[in-house]
């Protein structure tokens, strides 16, 4: 009994060790809390929030992975990294963003005020899904970026792609993201938890997006070398059988060459024989003789 006890309080300590789990989880969230702080004061200045989201995408989804990092040093590399990058996808963004703003305010006057408007009504509603639908796109923009180097408009419609693609991932971040980032706007302080928790939340569903897609990607490459290995060797199947005819061939053609020859020869030889004269000089010496 004594043994079990002590067997079992092994196992309750080690879970408290520096290898437990949870010394494991609180040293992550540690690492979110640090994560979270830092982004928010790099987007103070307006201008960095695209390379600053950026980099915490970066950042996150390295903590995901359990990848060896450090927080600030591996967020100051992406930032200085994706700066223009995210500056243009930010600024692309923030434009289209305002103009589906103003159309929203502008459709839902038609359709409420004086008259009022069933087409007003419905291009409203039009204008809302395609605002639901940007920002989307705003949560995989800045998260391709830090993954993938690529042109800004080319990551916008990747994003778009993907958006769609993977719809149940983004609904699902989106009620994370943007329904805990009005809460906090209620409550202030609860920045502190939210931030790291959406930051969280997002990263551990890009990195399982991404990973899916570049397995998807390795795959079809892996299939596409195989399919070149098996025409190599159709090809040099073929050639063998070609050359195997070849040489066939010429065996064939040597064949009736010696034929021909041979029947040449006997056909001259009995010519030969035909025209020789066995009876000229000894009938005559016998004729003589009898003379």
């Amino acid at each position: 009994m004594r043994k079990e006890t002590a067997q079992e309080w092994r196992i309750i300590m080690k879970g408290f060790g520096l290898d437990g789990k949870l010394f494991k989880g609180l040293t992550k969230a540690g690492d979110f809390l640090i994560l979270a702080l830092i982004t928010f004061i790099f987007c103070i200045p307006v201008v960095t929030i695209g390379a600053s989201l950026t980099a915490a995408f970066y950042s996150g989804m390295k903590l995901v992975k359990d990848e060896e990092n450090y927080v600030f040093k591996d967020f100051i590399k992406s930032f200085k990294e994706n700066f223009l990058q995210g500056l243009i996808v930010e600024i692309i963004l923030a434009v289209a963003g305002l103009l589906l703003f103003l159309d929203i305010r502008a459709c839902a006057y038609w359709a409420f005020t004086g008259s009022g408007s069933m087409i007003g009504t419905i291009f409203m509603y039009a204008i809302v899904g395609c605002a639901i639908v940007w920002a989307g796109v705003v949560l995989y923009a800045f998260a391709m970026l830090s993954r993938y180097d690529d042109k800004a408009l080319r990551i916008l419609k990747n994003s778009l792609i993907l958006c769609v693609h993977h719809l149940p991932q983004t609904i699902v971040m989106m009620i994370a993201t943007y329904g805990l980032m009005i809460f906090s706007y209620q409550y202030f302080t609860a920045y502190i938890i939210t931030i790291p928790l959406v930051l969280y939340i997002d990263s551990f569903i890009f990195t399982r997006i991404f990973k899916s897609l570049e397995n998807t990607n390795e795959q079809r490459a892996q299939e596409a070398a195989e399919e070149k290995k098996a025409a190599a060797g159709l090809v040099e199947e073929e050639k063998k059988v070609a050359a195997e005819l070849a040489e066939k061939n010429v065996a064939e053609n040597i064949s009736e060459n010696i034929v021909e020859n041979i029947t040449e020869n006997t056909v001259e030889n009995t010519a030969g024989i035909e025209d020789t004269d066995f009876t000229g000089d000894d009938s005559a010496d016998k004729t003589n003789g009898m003379d």
